[in-house]
């Protein structure tokens, strides 16, 4: 039996949010697999695809983007069904299988197990993408030299074609009063010139095609039509070959269809988490908790389907109170939280995240039923209350202790009387059976019952008296007023048919009126003032954060300006004591006289006074590049980029600084995650990457990716096809590939490889 039932499934438009999520898909494959969704009652599953979704965050937050996949099913369904596809078509096959690969790269790392074993299970296509590349080119059709055959024919066909062209450019210059037109033609793959009618009697030729008008005349020299028919056989040859290379393709990829098909699925679900992931990020949706029993607690709940205008929706029940009563004025919006409720844990069930605070906490039920809506049905002659009644009897046959039951206000469509005994019983049943439920209603007596019983919770649906509008927020613990009396008087109803009808009230029913009433109006002001702590609690966790995080600077700076004090002063010292050393050398080499003895004895007693340098009370470490130190003034780690005699350049926090050796100790490196380098063994590299018509951003990105691919895969020689057009594509991928330290060099191709419009990289 499945989670939900089609009328609850459209009763809480749970198609049309997916819809919502679908559009995030990178692909139709991502598309489909939104869109087939079903909630599940299975725990394992739920949290499998939250721990799947919790990675694609992380790795889309980091810039990860699929590439274009295609779903190659209808390919393959084609190619098993005819035996034939275009060149097009296996283009498609090699873009998906090598987006695969480059999809299996970026998903692969310590960061992302989870997904990294979800793409590992991706078949190896690389042999089949290297053999389309190899025979289709960027436009989809085959390669002159796909194979030694093809190029061979082709050759001698371009050099016959050559051969035909000239001698009959020949045959013009001769016969020049007799050509229509000085251009070569061709019809039926034959190489012909156009003659004036009448010109066939005077010259040696076979008329191939006359114009529409008979004036012009397509003819052939008869010295040439050994040379044409060679040219047709050798294009016959080529389409033989073609359709041999074409065979080849087909065959190779259709002794990979299980495998393929296998792989369409894994693409499905990886563009399934992609476009969940995006469309938590857009709406700021999160991942439920998961209740360890049937509860429903939304924090600040959102419906999607309302955008900007929804108001947070924010409801708990289950547990102790298992079932809510949720009351209010008509418009107020008892039926939008009801669809909220069912909505969420639909989506939870689904895999999907939901707009909502991460707070938000969801029991998983193995049954979603919902009687919400106007329902009549003509066919089977029944009435508004028949036709829901029907509904309510399949949905208490079902109700048990793992259902979540939604009904829209209960009672309604029949006398109030028979409509709130009947609520009540309905109501009373629901708890029998333990199953957790939320029920919208207007009828006095069901608020009543909601106060009364210990196991029920009654809420009510706020609303502004003032400007006679529903504020869709839920006030937990209060039940709601009907406020038809009120509505009616501020809407122009006399006053005295207004008084009339509260005199037809009991006693016990305006006292009620008045209790609810007050109770509103201190739900409302508690509302107020707690809204005001939390905002002033934000005023203050934001001063404090700003407080500490400039308190950490300005201590950071302190400390690095303290130590650069401390090294420029040493250096000052040991200058001072050098330079004193070698007054006193250079004074006793000299011959001694008084006054030189008296200038001696003041400066070895100055000598004396200078504190002694750095190393005489810690002796220097002998440090090396690579090595981790800590700056002894304060306390910062960082690793030695270089030592040139008695300077250390160390690089700290990414900044660089240079010290003495006395100012460092030895430190213990800090500890790193174990690097991993997940690579798919199957992905193969296309020795070309065209980059035609993508900016210059574009282009660098796609050439930065393309040759990690090649360097990791030990390729050195690759090919850039930027076409020629005004060369600023040309001349930025230029500039880029010189900063590259790993691009050994780079040129332009041969005018017979592609000239201006291809550079070749050598790595």
């Amino acid at each position: 039996m499945s989670v939900l039932n089609p009328r609850t499934r459209r009763d809480i438009e749970l198609d049309q949010v997916l819809g919502i999520v679908a559009g995030y898909a990178a692909s139709e494959l991502g598309k489909k697999a939104i869109l087939s969704l079903a909630p599940t009652s299975d725990r394992a599953w739920i949290e499998r695809e939250f721990q799947l979704l919790e990675e694609m965050l992380e790795a889309v937050r980091g810039g990860f983007s699929p590439s274009a996949i295609s779903d190659l099913r209808p390919i393959l369904d084609q190619a098993k069904a005819h035996g034939d596809l275009s060149g097009e078509q296996l283009l498609t096959v090699a873009e998906t299988l090598e987006a695969a690969g480059e999809l299996q790269l970026a998903l692969s790392g310590p960061r992302t197990p989870r997904l990294s074993a979800l793409v590992g299970k991706l078949s190896d296509q690389g042999r089949l993408a290297a053999a389309i590349r190899r025979a289709i080119d960027d436009r989809g059709e085959i390669r002159d030299d796909a194979t030694p055959k093809l190029r061979a024919l082709t050759r001698r066909r371009r050099a016959l074609a050559e051969e035909i062209t000239a001698a009959l450019r020949r045959f013009i210059d001769r016969h020049r009063e007799l050509v229509q037109e000085p251009v070569v033609t061709q019809r039926g793959g034959r190489l012909v010139v156009p003659l004036k009618s009448g010109a066939q009697g005077t010259l040696r030729v076979v008329v191939h095609e006359s114009s529409a008008s008979g004036q012009t005349l397509f003819c052939e020299p008869t010295s040439l039509v050994h040379a044409n028919n060679r040219l047709r056989e050798l294009a016959d040859d080529i389409w033989r070959e073609k359709l041999r290379i074409l065979a080849e393709l087909l065959e190779l990829l259709l002794s990979a269809e299980r495998r393929l098909r296998a792989d369409m699925e894994i693409l499905a679900e990886i563009d399934s988490l992609y476009a969940r992931a995006r469309f938590a990020l857009a709406w700021r949706a999160t991942i439920p908790q998961l209740a360890p029993e049937e509860r429903v607690e939304l924090v600040e709940a959102r419906h999607p389907l309302l955008a900007d205008r929804a108001v947070p929706i924010t409801i708990h029940f289950g547990g102790d109170r298992k079932l809510v009563v949720i009351t209010g004025p008509n418009t107020g919006g008892k039926t939008v939280t009801l669809k909220t409720i069912g909505l969420f844990c639909a989506l939870t069930q689904c895999g999907v995240p939901v707009p909502a605070s991460s707070r938000t906490t969801l029991g998983v039920f193995e049954r979603i039923r919902s009687d919400i809506g106007e329902e009549q049905s003509i066919e089977q002659n029944l009435s508004t209350f028949s036709s829901h009644m029907t509904n309510i009897v399949e949905i208490l046959s079902e109700a048990d202790e793992r259902t979540l039951v939604l009904l829209d206000e209960l009672g309604a469509g029949t006398d109030p009387q028979e409509g709130a005994a009947l609520g009540l019983a309905i109501l009373e049943y629901l708890l029998e059976r333990g199953c957790t439920a939320a029920v919208a209603t207007h009828l006095t007596p069901l608020k009543h019952f909601a106060i009364k019983h210990p196991e029920v919770l009654s809420c009510s649906m706020e609303f502004d008296l003032d400007t006679l509008s529903p504020t869709y927020r839920v006030l937990e613990g209060v039940p709601g007023r009907s406020c038809a009396l009120i509505i009616a008087e501020r809407l122009g109803l006399p006053k005295e048919l207004v008084e009339r009808a509260r005199g037809s009230f009991s006693l016990g029913e305006i006292r009620a009126e008045e209790i609810i009433e007050e109770l509103q109006r201190e739900r409302a002001a508690a509302r107020r003032l707690r809204a005001n702590l939390d905002a002033e609690r934000e005023v203050v966790r934001r001063l404090k954060a700003d407080y500490q995080r400039r308190l950490a600077a300005l201590k950071e700076k302190k400390a690095e300006a303290i130590s650069r004090e401390l090294a420029r002063l040493e250096e000052e010292l040991r200058a001072a004591r050098k330079e004193l050393a070698e007054l006193i050398a250079q004074a006793r080499a000299k011959e001694e006289t008084e006054p030189r003895r008296m200038a001696l004895r003041r400066v070895e007693e100055l000598a004396r006074r200078l504190p002694g340098p750095p190393h005489e009370a810690r002796p220097a470490p002998r440090l090396k590049e690579g090595d981790t130190v800590r700056i002894r003034a304060t306390g910062a780690v960082g690793r030695v980029l270089r030592v040139e005699g008695e300077r250390v350049e160390v690089e700290v926090k990414g900044r660089r600084v240079e010290l003495p050796p006395q100012a460092l100790e030895p430190a213990p490196a800090p500890p790193t995650a174990p690097l991993r380098l997940d690579l798919p063994v199957h992905t193969s590299v296309p020795l070309e990457l065209s980059v035609r018509g993508l900016t210059v951003e574009e282009a660098r990105r796609k050439v930065d990716e393309w040759l990690d691919r090649l360097l990791l895969s030990g390729v050195h020689t690759g090919r850039i096809i930027h076409g020629k057009g005004t060369g600023t594509l040309r001349r930025a991928l230029h500039e880029h590939l010189s900063t590259l330290s790993y691009v050994r060099r780079f040129r332009l191709a041969p005018p017979a490889e592609g000239g201006e419009g291809v550079t070749i990289v050598e790595l």
